[in-house]
């Protein structure tokens, strides 16, 4: 390798020789040059005088080849659009080559300039005009200063202004500069006028310039011009342009330049020449798209482009890393993360790219190694960084941190003494980023979470002797925030702090960028110039150039750092470099909406480094390295690890890798488990990995499963239940086994012995019961381990109550912050005052906790967004976490040097969190805390007590009460508690409403049970199915109840008469005694409410007619609007018998005659009945499911930056200096870049060979097809608006038989009931065959079609696959044909075991057996959850 140079070094050697020369006279070829010219192709342009103060605006370096004839024709045609005075849009793909296209012009012209990245929170007063600051005077008083903004400057000062990414910007911001664009017209908010300099200098004639200033008119510039830099849309997402806008530029479409490479023979060269071919290819294919595909929504198997600097990355990283060329996929991933992060390739892209790579001599290996780099880091030394492959050395110049280094022999991970643990799978990792590093390049870590991406960066950190500032990443954050933002000084003067991402880069630090996947595409991009040409302007107009331009601008102007810094240009550190993460998963496994930060703009920033999951092997060395757990039980626990691990990777049934989807077994959450079992042996494996995986709110098959697995792992769930007793002691406290010192609080800290919780044991704060003293045992254990806590449970099951008797016996003082959907980052960090006109910030009670070794409860926290509560996974997993003004929270370090005392809040390490939450899902409403970052806390489930505990617990709480009635009542609350997890009820009865009952029947004993409970289910007295299942678990009890919902709400005391005793005056006629039955009658028709009486069609309470809560009457109906006041039971059993059949005559005739209407006989009538009897309570439970995505998917989120609404807290400094835009109003969110928000697409494709009724009379299978069938129909119906659906069948006769087409349901009884008899008939006289394969693949291709938000395939089979030499292999890939469509396997049918055998062959979660009728509904609500 030393013998020759590599095509990068001898690249960047020639680059560096041209830019070296002062002059452009010295440039060789077409260019020529003077002292006051420069021409290319005979085309000339003056070269204007800088002046000396501002010579700093003119780039110092061209960034493009100036030998090279594709840029020369760029440079020509904008000379030519400088000799004609036009503006330019230059347009084209993502990608820094615009942007290097237009600074190497202004380099060769001398030309100043003005820059500004657009993106979506752009201003387009603030961040284009004019902002406003608050400025000390020289009188002392403190007055408001306009500041120009970059188009003002660049109009006035004769520069070129360059707007880069115009299709991020919104709407109403470029509109602002049409006049300017057209007239070089521009109105200021500071009164003053820009106009043109022939009408200046036309008006300079006639009057004097202190007239002119007088007037306020300010010259523009004849020099002043814009480029502007976009990409095209479509096909890139983005805002197209405004006509008006786009009128006033000449465009000019700018590629990618084609590396060179050198005509050698040499094996590396000819394998660069063949990447490039492939590339060059990949991107052919797009531009001839419509050629290749049927219809413009036919994407084919077209390969996601190349990001544009790809081809640069791999010449870099092959020339100086040759070894890596034997595993070229993994070299190219580097720079092609569309190819694997996230959806990545479905199978016939995959066969695509296979081919191609083959067809140009680049052959794939057949296994991908489970290591991605051919060279393992062995020496990091000053100077020098050295890496070894099987066969060769590379000994590489690195720039290192300015912190002190870690060996590579050492086990901490870094400053903090945290153990590190070097097993291979994290060594490649590191050598691959210092790869990354010694390149130069600036790098992503993508991974599932749990995967090691902190620790990786951590480590490498650490290797190369770097400091690390952490940027949080959020939704909502804009490109601003992540590099000033504005404060007052103590004074009430404004500024602008520098962000941790600007401070790494100002001092040579590490910019971890955490969470990536978090924040929106064009929020990255705005960071694109920073990471690709180290430069960057700020919010407040300093200019961050790289150490090299910066040295040269030093040289070259004769000017002094100080002084070019007194300019506002500022020297980024050689050693300063950025490392983001993401956490998601690797090829096809991310959700769609998790990838919306990945365009290929981001793609072109960065390396991507694949941190894939950790192997048992590896799992197995850390747990044995970091913990002391017993073998027996780390073996058992390793065992259940892999077993559980098979399923998410498609080792077990559908039942099974549900599981795998609701639960996410990390290796943290692994280490937690020894180390508590390393603590205490006793400790049972069964319940800690119960309480890991929060199994109480896991799906029903999920929780199943578990136990299955667990079960076949040998951990079983220990019969003997220790009862835990508590004993305080002066100096310590014991909750069963486990022993607390007691907290001292310190004698400086008065306040903290007021935050300590007092519940007053056995008063009415708390009551000690054996469940919540064994849960406080469980945080007991995690306080002495030093972990943060994480309790999760149903509304009023005593989360709140039992933290606090916790911390009160443990005498730990707390600070609570409440969460909400509009809580923001800021607000859990810092509360901004005002005071005296100035603005200063408080702590926050999670500042304040972490300084004082306090307790943090944080309440609610599944009403914030989850990109808000994200914050607190850093803080509780490193320690670390940024505040918004400046400081940090950070652990203590080893090296006390390192504390800066102005900046970093030193973590107290007695601090703790308890994060409070409801469980996720419906009807509670929240986020998924739990899923998104619940795996850095030690988790708890909280239910309801058992029954022994509840009782206890009612007996202190109500002592006066019937305990007799206390038992039934639980029992009673125990039934509804049951239902609600069936899907029967919709809300979770709990602890809290039990309380409140006994408590008022203790409080008014002779009131009636029926009336007290009211109190609790008068909620729901609308819900007639719900009071169904209510008196059936009242009367199972004992209760005998008989008036429930409406019948309870109008008797006051639950007897007929008593109500009378009330002095209550009631309005005409609502409680008069009924009138005389003179037989059954419809009533006239009107439109008025009616009670009582015997006249009326549609009242409520009467005789005769039809109506409701009446007697005597013919038929139920129901009035809208009208009032439902039901008679007594007694009164309505008085109904003479030759009435009440009079009655029931005319019932059937009126239910003959809505028959009749549909056209449905009795006996269809009863049929469909009957099928639908059998699957009633599973259309609730579904209907409950579906309602609940259209409850989630209607959240409303805030819009910033508006004229008018609530005053936003993130802006009051910009409210003082008088900005516009300060306010915040609430409303649903467009989708980015125009697309719309579309219904969910359902494709039900059902079994109707002629199988299905051969074997229904042996197991039922076409019974179960027909219910299922009707339980989709009757459970979509009324939900047309966000779900289209249809149903079609598969035989040996055709793939695909309609028997409901899209967007076409039926509309009633009899609609539906001609499709189950049509499915019926058809799987009776069909040919026999099976056809399933063709039927899944039509179907997935035909629900594609529609545009949509999301796409779901259900196929019904019978299994019989075998019979028709049907591979389940075969199958399976069809079924994962389309990434976009979730497709799932419903088998419900089998000859033997052949149903469950398949699914053991088929993708996770893609395949489910379904043997008894009772089965589908629950598994058809999993699938319904998991789209949801």
């Amino acid at each position: 390798m030393a013998a020759k140079r590599s095509v990068a070094v001898e690249r960047i050697q020639q680059l560096s020789s041209q830019l070296s020369n002062k002059e452009h006279e010295s440039v060789a070829g077409p260019v020529a040059s003077s002292e006051d010219r420069v021409c290319i192709g005979g085309v000339c342009v003056d070269l204007a005088p800088v002046p000396a103060h501002t010579s700093h605006k003119v780039p110092i370096l061209p960034l493009l080849p100036l030998e090279r004839q594709e840029t020369l024709q760029h440079l020509l045609w904008m000379m030519r659009k400088e000799k004609l005075g036009q503006d330019v849009f230059l347009i084209g793909p993502p990608g820094p080559m615009k942007r290097h296209v237009a600074l190497t012009y202004l380099n060769l012209t001398n030309r100043e300039f003005e820059y500004v990245a657009l993106h979506r929170d752009t201003s387009a007063e603030s961040d284009l005009k004019q902002r406003r600051e608050i400025v000390r005077a020289p009188t002392g008083g403190l007055t408001a200063q306009w500041v120009d903004g970059v188009a003002v400057r660049a109009a006035i000062d004769g520069r070129v202004l360059i707007l880069e990414g115009i299709e991020k910007a919104e709407r109403n911001v470029l509109p602002v500069l049409n006049n300017l664009l057209e007239n070089r017209e521009m109105n200021l908010e500071d009164g003053r006028h820009i106009v043109h300099p022939s009408r200046y200098d036309a008006l300079l004639k006639s009057h004097s310039k202190e007239e002119l200033d007088s007037w306020r008119l300010v010259r523009a510039s004849e020099k002043f011009r814009i480029i502007a830099l976009g990409v095209p849309v479509p096909p890139y997402p983005g805002n197209s342009l405004d006509p008006p806008f786009r009128s006033r530029f000449a465009s000019r479409y700018v590629d990618g330049l084609q590396l060179p490479l050198p005509s050698s023979e040499e094996p590396e060269v000819e394998l660069l020449r063949k990447l490039q071919d492939v590339i060059r290819t990949i991107k052919y294919t797009h531009e001839i798209q419509d050629q290749l595909s049927i219809s413009s929504t036919d994407t084919g198997v077209l390969l996601p482009q190349f990001p544009q600097t790809a081809m640069d990355g791999l010449v870099d990283l092959l020339d100086v890393f040759p070894e890596e060329a034997k595993d070229i996929e993994s070299s190219v991933q580097r720079f092609w993360p569309a190819s694997w992060v996230g959806n990545a390739l479905n199978n016939e892209q995959k066969q695509a790219w296979k081919s191609l790579m083959n067809k140009f001599g680049l052959p794939l290996l057949a296994e991908r190694p489970p290591l991605r780099s051919r060279y393992n880091l062995v020496d990091v030394s000053d100077g020098k960084v050295v890496f070894q492959a099987a066969s060769s050395t590379v000994e590489l110049p690195i720039i290192l941190g300015t912190a002190p280094r870690t060996t590579l022999a050492s086990t901490d991970i870094g400053n903090y003494g945290r153990a590190f643990v070097p097993t291979p799978r994290l060594q490649d990792i590191v050598s691959r980023m210092a790869q990354a590093h010694t390149l130069g390049s600036d790098m992503v870590l993508v991974g599932a979470k749990g995967s090691g991406k902190s620790t990786a960066a951590a480590r490498f950190a650490a290797l190369f002797g770097y400091e690390v500032e952490t940027v949080h990443l959020f939704r909502d954050m804009s490109a601003r925030d992540v590099l000033q933002r504005r404060e007052t000084r103590h004074d009430g003067s404004t500024h602008w702090q520098n962000s941790p991402m600007i401070k790494a880069a100002l001092e040579g630090k590490i910019a971890i960028l955490d969470g990536l996947h978090w924040v929106r595409a064009d929020t990255i991009a705005a960071l694109g110039r920073l990471v690709q040409d180290r430069e960057i302007v700020l919010p407040d107009g300093t200019q961050l150039i790289g150490a090299r331009s910066f040295d040269l601008m030093v040289e070259r102007l004769n000017l002094t750092a100080a002084e070019l810094n007194a300019r506002g240009v500022q020297r980024i550190h050689p050693s300063f470099r950025i490392i983001a993460t993401s956490s998601v998963a690797l090829n096809h496994k991310a959700q769609k909406q998790e990838m919306t930060w990945l365009t290929e703009e981001v793609g072109a920033m960065f390396q991507f480094i694949e941190i894939g999951n950790i192997s048992l092997a590896e799992e197995s060395a850390l747990l044995r390295n970091l913990t002391a757990c017993p073998e027996n039980k780390l073996k058992q626990l390793l065992d259940f690890a892999a077993r559980f691990r098979q399923l998410a990777e498609g080792g077990g049934t559908g039942h099974e890798t549900i599981l795998a989807k609701s639960v996410v077994l990390s290796t943290r959450q692994l280490l937690r488990i020894c180390r508590r079992v390393a603590a205490y042996p006793d400790e049972s494996l069964y319940t800690a990995i119960h309480r890991t995986c929060l199994s109480p709110f896991l799906p029903q098959l999920a929780r199943q499963a578990l136990e299955d697995v667990l079960a076949d792992s040998g951990i079983y769930k220990d019969e003997k239940q220790i009862v835990y007793t508590i004993e305080r002691r002066p100096d310590t406290l014991r909750l069963g086994d486990v022993t607390l010192p007691m907290y001292e609080v310190p004698s400086h800290d008065l306040e903290a012995r007021a935050l300590i919780p007092h519940t007053a044991e056995g008063g009415p704060g708390f009551y000690d019961n054996e469940v919540h003293t064994r849960i406080m045992r469980e945080i007991a254990v995690d306080f002495v381990l030093g972990e943060h806590l994480l309790l999760i449970g149903n509304q009023g099951v005593g989360k709140n109550k039992l933290t606090d008797r916790f911390l009160e016996l443990a005498g730990r003082p707390r600070e609570y912050i409440q969460l909400h959907r509009d809580s923001t980052v800021q607000s859990l960090t810092m509360q901004p005052v005002v005071e005296n006109g100035i603005i200063t910030y408080k702590d926050s009670p999670l500042v304040r906790a972490a300084r004082n070794g306090r307790v943090l409860l944080v309440d609610e926290a599944d009403k914030a967004p989850v990109y808000i509560t994200s914050i607190l996974k850093s803080l509780a997993e490193t320690g670390e976490m940024p505040l918004g003004d400046g400081r940090r929270i950070r652990p203590a370090p080893q090296d006390p040097r390192m504390i800066d005392p102005n900046r970093d809040i030193v973590m107290h390490p007695d601090f703790r969190m308890i994060v409070l939450a409801n469980r996720p899902g419906y009807p509670f409403l929240g986020n998924d805390f739990f899923g998104a970052i619940g795996e850095v806390f030690s988790c708890h489930g909280v239910e309801n007590p058992d029954f022994a505990s509840e009782l206890s617990l009612l007996k202190q709480s109500a002592p006066r009460v019937d305990p007799e009635m206390l038992s039934s009542l639980i029992q009673a609350f125990g039934e509804l508690r049951r239902a609600f997890d069936d899907g029967l009820v919709a809300y979770p009865y709990s602890l809290r409403e039990l309380l409140n009952i006994v408590k008022h029947i203790q409080a008014f004993p002779d009131e009636p049970l029926e009336q007290v409970l009211r109190n609790v289910f008068d909620f729901d007295v609308h819900r007639k199915e719900f009071f169904e299942v209510l008196l059936a678990a009242l009367n199972k009890h004992g209760l005998n109840i008989s008036n429930v919902g409406f019948q309870a709400v109008k008797s006051a005391s639950g007897a007929p008469g008593e109500e009378k005793k009330l002095d209550v005056k009631w309005e005409k006629g609502k409680h008069r005694d009924p009138a005389d039955m003179q037989g059954p009658k419809h009533g006239k028709e009107d439109d008025k409410a009616h009670v009582g009486g015997n006249q009326w069609a549609g009242g409520s309470g009467g005789s005769d007619t039809a109506g409701i809560g009446g007697r005597g009457g013919p038929y139920r109906l129901h009035k809208k609007g009208q009032p439902i006041v039901r008679l007594s039971d007694e009164v309505k059993n008085a109904v003479p018998d030759h009435v009440r059949e009079a009655a029931r005559e005319m019932g059937r005739e009126a239910l003959a005659k809505r028959l009749a209407e549909i056209n449905m006989s009795t006996h269809e009538a009863a049929v469909y009945k009957q099928i639908y009897g059998n699957v009633a309570k599973e259309i609730r439970q579904l209907k409950v499911i579906l309602e609940a995505v259209r409850t989630k998917e209607k959240e409303r989120t805030w819009f910033k930056g508006q004229t008018d609404g609530e005053l936003d807290e993130s802006k009051v400094i910009e409210a003082l200096t008088g900005e516009k835009g300060i306010y915040k109003r609430r409303g649903e969110e467009d989708p980015d870049h125009g697309e719309q928000t579309k219904p969910k697409r359902l494709k039900f494709v059902f079994d109707v060979s002629a199988s299905m009724y051969s074997y229904n009379a042996e197991d039922g299978r076409l019974n179960r097809s027909l219910e299922t069938a009707l339980m989709v129909m009757e459970s979509l119906e009324g939900l047309a608006d966000k779900y289209v659906y249809d149903i079609v069948g598969h035989s040996g006769d055709s793939e695909c038989i309609v028997f409901v087409e899209p967007g076409k349901p039926p509309k009633n009884e009899m609609e539906r009931m001609r499709v189950l008899s049509t499915m019926s008939a058809h799987s009776q006289y069909c040919f026999s065959g099976d056809t399933t394969l063709k039927a899944t693949e039509k179907a997935i291709k035909d629900v594609a079609k529609d545009e949509a938000d999301d796409y779901f395939t259900l196929v019904m089979s019978d299994a019989n696959l075998r019979r028709y030499g049907i591979h389940p292999g075969t199958l399976s890939k069809i079924i994962e044909s389309d990434p976009k469509v979730n497709c799932a396997v419903l088998f419900i049918g089998s000859m033997g075991d052949e149903a469950k055998m398949l699914t053991r062959h088929m993708p996770p979660g893609k395949a489910f057996v379904a043997l008894k009728t009772s089965d589908i509904p629950k598994i058809m609500k999993e699938i319904f959850t998991a789209i949801a």
